[in-house]
């Protein structure tokens, strides 16, 4: 078998664009040495997400491949052997289940690992523990299977996507926001910036779950439907105040960090108030429109460089919504696997 090459940043670039228009629009806002990790970040979560959410692939065979991609992530992804045996496994796995992108991206496996490999170590490290947790956390909760309590949505936001904040965290305050490490409290706003984002996907995405008898919130009876969904809704908005105490950690003069990071938040207020005003609309219906993102656009560039302004707008665009929030260090003292592996 001929050496396959590390993928090239125009490739990368080109499967960001092709799986996730909304992160290929905002990591290009990246200072330049962070839009590549980040991006390769990306499309690492990603690979695992297919694998996890797939709706025809058997359910034993994913967890066994999530663990084995979890120990692939967590030992540097350094077995290639293993690498070229889980590629070839998770195209057969998602073979009849996958988006068009998706398994184009699974087929490239192993030249988004070559770029990861390519990466400073310190870099190495942080994907390779984020990813791992992210798998290993994938692979835990198809095996529970079920989803029925607040503390079970906390869990899962935080395997999916609170992780993904530390990442994130990690990358800026150890390479660009130049520190010795994280601060706790900084990597407890992470977790929560991270849920809420995921919290919003879910809320959005309930209609078309629901055609698959999948449920990321608690099953309830009928007539206590809407009132789960304005309680997800406030805690959503909860977790995006905390999104913006992340933002702000930051330093102002860091503008393309808090751009890439407030301009998801920004996005996600707008989706979020267009759940509570249709809250059992298709996805579809809860899309922000192309104007809307142009205007988000505008807005956060010219706050993101000041703490009142970025304050401001986040008031004006959070305006009517109510909020539910909770001690961020007690939520990231029971979710977060970032020091236990």
């Amino acid at each position: 078998m001929p050496e396959i090459q590390a993928m090239s940043l125009e490739k990368q670039q080109d499967h960001l664009q092709k799986v996730s228009r909304t992160f290929a629009l905002t990591i290009p806002l990246l200072p330049p040495d962070l839009r590549d990790y980040v991006g390769n970040a990306y499309l690492l979560c990603r690979i695992a997400d297919t694998l996890e959410d797939d709706p025809k692939a058997d359910a034993v065979q994913k967890i066994v491949w999530l663990k084995d991609f979890a120990f692939l992530a967590f030992n540097g992804f350094q077995n290639e052997a293993l690498l070229i045996s889980l590629r070839d496994k998770a195209l057969l796995l998602v073979k009849d289940g996958a988006k068009e992108a998706e398994y184009a991206l699974l087929e490239d496996m192993i030249e988004v690992i070559n770029r990861t490999l390519s990466f400073p170590r310190m870099q190495i490290d942080i994907l390779s523990r984020g990813v791992g947790v992210l798998a290993s956390g994938m692979a835990d909760k198809i095996a529970e299977t079920k989803i029925n309590s607040e503390d079970d949505v906390d869990d899962y936001c935080y395997m999916v996507a609170g992780v993904v904040g530390e990442l994130l965290a990690s990358l800026f305050f150890n390479i660009t926001v130049k520190s010795s490490s994280p601060r706790m409290d900084v990597m407890a706003k992470a977790v929560s910036f991270g849920e809420g984002l995921q919290l919003t996907n879910i809320l959005k995405d309930r209609y078309e779950d629901s055609t698959r008898n999948v449920s990321f919130l608690p099953r309830v009876a009928e007539d206590k439907r809407k009132d789960e969904i304005d309680f997800y809704i406030k805690k959503t908005m909860g977790h995006l105040d905390d999104a913006l105490d992340f933002v702000l950690s930051v330093p102002a003069k860091e503008k393309g960090i808090r751009l890439f990071c407030y301009f998801n938040v920004a996005m996600a207020i707008m989706t979020l108030k267009k759940i509570a005003k249709n809250p059992f609309g298709k996805s579809s219906d809860l899309k922000i429109s192309r104007s809307d993102v142009k205007r988000l656009a505008a807005l956060c560039r010219f706050a993101v460089g000041s703490d009142f302004l970025l304050k401001m707008l986040h008031r004006h665009l959070s305006c009517r919504m109510q909020r539910q929030r909770q001690d961020v260090k007690k939520l990231y003292a029971k979710v977060s696997r970032w020091h236990m592996l």
